[in-house]
């Protein structure tokens, strides 16, 4: 049995053990909280040194990262400070920290003006006495070598020291590839973040360019349509019809480059439909039949199914088809073939349908068939006959947007073959539509331009007072679109105009037009915020919308008819079709006006409007039942308490109700007084008092003409059937 004091004397070891291993752990936490606050790996590295010299009771410490580089092998160098003349750009094996690089081992040295392994200076002996050196570890590779130094007049360095020296470098490894990983993890953020930008600026450069070119096409393409259908004259009408073949063209091109864009930046997605494949595609190609005539070129389409049904893109496999085709006929001879095969691929996979378009044309030359579908690429020996590069690059990629694959062969001379294998069924996860992509604006250049077309209000007033024309209000920021609607549209319409969003808000509520025309890209407030204001403004609630652009993704219309639009139009634009589109829509609100009229009990619930306009109709009504027995309440009061210019309220009343705000006062009161009348609330006179008329028998004039009998005959009618 051990005696008591030795018992003692091992438990007192046994706590400084543990005393020296909590030490230890609350050092290792304290590095590892320390460095990793650091963003900077030398700035870390500083932390760790000054951490290791007062864990180890040394006068200097540095840390030295390896490089590839035999010749130099440190690519990072902290220390305490520079006094220690200890060098580091030893070769391996001629040197401690060489040689701990080479043999991949911590090293202690107790004495180094006495230890004999290494090429040792004269004056770092003198200098230096004891040294500690272990290699930075990380996932089995040395990253770095770990020094701590001390003078002659310090203590020597112990295996313990040494322990804990190597622990420290273990957690420095971890800490230094944390912080490298932290670091490649944030660049590719960054790196991301700026292709995610560069896309960004492209597809906005894309649209602004597009807007830029469809402004003109639409006056080009506009008065041309006018042009022609003025005209006989065949040569005119040759010339005008190559205006209009390029113009076309144009837009063509533009409408590719926008695909490409949108394709890019991830907003392109497909809407899938059900359909048969075989009567679509026969479909396009009866659209080519005319072109293939006046070329003398056969067309033909065969496969042996009468019917596939299957699920895909019309818009998208219209393109596809149609690009292939377009190209098949360009670069194929007079008295040429075109072979045009649809059928379900039975050998390798039957959910799978092949579509081939064949030529015997010019053929691609072997040496840039494997580029054909790169953008920009054109094959040399077509660029006589025209031709972008883009068509086949959109083909490829709208093909492999429903998962399908495209390849091609040609012979020079003898003919090209394209072969699209697309899958039956599209998974609809990857057909779903992606959120609505807010609408970039290019606000470098602002348009300031007076516009002279004002109306004034008691004139403006005065002309609805006299005529039933609509009012119409065009906004646009370019001078000369606005124009192009108003010649065509004037001769059936009042027009006002704005140059931009903000001047077209203002007038929107001032004079309270029928319908109103905008463009969607403009300066400073754009389409969608105009429309999203006149939509939730109550003066303006009621007035339909057609807005205007370049933008003719779904994803671009439904932003536009989600903020409350009526319509939209992508430029250019057919005049006839804009004519018949504000004529819909203003017939649309008179039929409402017309059942409104009708109504002989005032419901605003029952009537086809926005809760907007229903809520306005409600709010007048109350306005109207709290003066209902004022015979002094006129318009003028009627519309400053409803917060209206009493042209406003008149508009605003005439477009959702075909009243005026003076019939609306004098309706609302006969109503309420043939409720009064149905209740026997009453004689004659006295309701009439109670709904404001102070002249019974003008009452009576007024219920006559409203019900079509007088309130003596109305009461009869109603006791009678009752």
């Amino acid at each position: 049995m051990k005696e008591p004091s030795k018992k003692i004397q091992e438990l007192e070891l046994e706590v400084k053990r543990l005393k020296a291993s909590v030490e230890e752990l609350r050092l290792l936490n304290d590095i590892a909280v320390s460095a990793s606050k650091e963003t900077d790996v030398d700035l870390m590295l500083n932390v760790i040194v000054k951490k290791s010299i007062k864990a180890l009771d040394a006068e200097q410490s540095l840390i030295l990262l390896v490089t590839k580089n035999p010749k130099d092998p440190f690519k990072t160098i902290i220390r305490q400070d520079d006094r220690s003349s200890l060098k580091h750009t030893y070769h391996v094996g001629e040197h401690i920290t060489g040689w701990v690089l080479l043999n991949k081992e911590a090293l202690v040295i107790e004495d180094l003006s006495k230890d004999k392994r290494f090429h040792s200076t004269e004056e770092e002996k003198e200098d230096i006495h004891s040294v500690l050196c272990v290699p930075i570890w990380f996932e089995g590779n040395i990253i770095g070598v770990m020094m701590a130094i001390n003078k002659k007049n310090k203590k020597l360095f112990s295996k313990n020291d040494l322990t804990l020296f190597s622990i420290i470098s273990v957690q420095a490894g971890q800490l230094i590839k944390n912080l490298e990983l932290q670091r490649e993890t944030f660049l590719k953020i960054k790196e991301t973040e700026k292709l995610q930008e560069l896309d960004k600026i492209k597809t906005n450069f894309f649209t602004n360019i597009s807007h830029e070119f469809r402004t003109p096409l639409t006056l080009i393409l506009g008065p041309l349509e006018k042009l022609m259908s003025e005209n006989n004259n065949e040569f005119i009408q040759s010339q005008y019809t190559l205006i209009q073949k390029n113009a076309n063209n144009l837009l063509k091109l533009i409408n590719q480059l926008l695909d490409l864009s949108s394709i890019d930046a991830g907003k392109m997605k497909l809407n899938i439909e059900r359909g048969d494949a075989i009567a679509f595609i026969k479909g396009i190609i009866a659209s080519f039949n005319p072109l293939a005539e006046i070329k003398n070129i056969k067309l033909k389409f065969s496969s042996k199914l009468e019917q596939i049904d299957s699920y895909f893109d019309k818009d998208k496999l219209e393109k596809i088809i149609s690009n292939l085709l377009s190209n098949a006929l360009k670069f194929t001879y007079e008295k040429g073939e075109i072979f045009v095969s649809v059928s379900i691929d039975t050998e390798n996979n039957n959910d799978v349908i092949e579509i081939n378009v064949e030529d015997n044309g010019i053929g691609i030359p072997p040496n840039e068939l494997k580029n054909i579908f790169d953008r920009f690429s054109k094959a040399n020996n077509s660029s006589a006959l025209g031709g972008t590069g883009i068509g086949l690059a959109l083909v490829k990629e709208l093909v492999e947007l429903h998962n399908g694959s495209i390849s091609v062969k040609s012979e020079i001379n003898k003919g090209t073959k394209f072969k699209i294998s697309l899958p039956l069924k599209i998974e609809y996860s990857k057909a779903s539509a992606t959120p609505h992509a807010s609408i970039e604006m290019n606000t470098d250049k602002i348009i300031s331009e007076p516009v002279n077309e004002a109306i004034g209000e008691r004139e403006l007033e005065n002309k609805n007072n006299t005529d039933n024309v609509p009012l119409v209000l065009i906004v646009e920021d370019e001078r000369d679109i606005r124009n192009f609607i108003k010649d065509n549209i004037g001769d059936k319409y009042k027009i006002i105009e704005s140059p931009d969003g903000k001047d077209g808000i203002k007038k929107s509520i001032e004079y309270i037009p029928d319908i109103i025309i905008s463009d969607i890209i403009m300066p400073g407030v754009d389409g969608i915020e105009l429309c999203k204001n006149i939509k939730s403004d109550e003066k303006t609630s009621h007035i339909p919308i057609i807005l205007l652009t370049a933008k003719s993704s779904v994803d671009n219309k439904l932003e536009g008819l989600e903020t409350g639009a009526d319509d939209y139009l992508t430029k250019p634009f057919n005049i006839s079709e804009l004519q018949v589109r504000v004529s819909n829509l203003i017939n649309q609100r008179r039929k409402l006006r017309e059942r409104f009229r009708k109504e002989i009990l005032l419901e605003p619930k029952e009537i086809a409007v926005t809760s907007t306009d229903e809520k306005f109709l409600y709010r007048i009504a109350n306005i109207i039942e709290k003066h209902i027995s004022d015979y002094n309440f006129s318009v003028d009061s009627f519309a400053n308490e409803a917060g209206m210019s009493r042209m406003q309220l008149h508009r605003k009343l005439n477009a959702v109700t075909g009243q005026s705000a003076g019939d609306y006062i004098r309706n609302y009161r006969l109503k309420r007084a043939a409720k009064l009348l149905e209740g026997k609330h009453g004689n004659i006179a006295e309701v009439a008092y109670d709904v404001g008329f102070n002249n019974p028998s003008y009452f009576s004039d007024c219920f006559k003409k409203m019900f079509g009998s007088l309130p003596s005959e109305y009461v009869q009618n109603i006791h009678t059937s009752n």
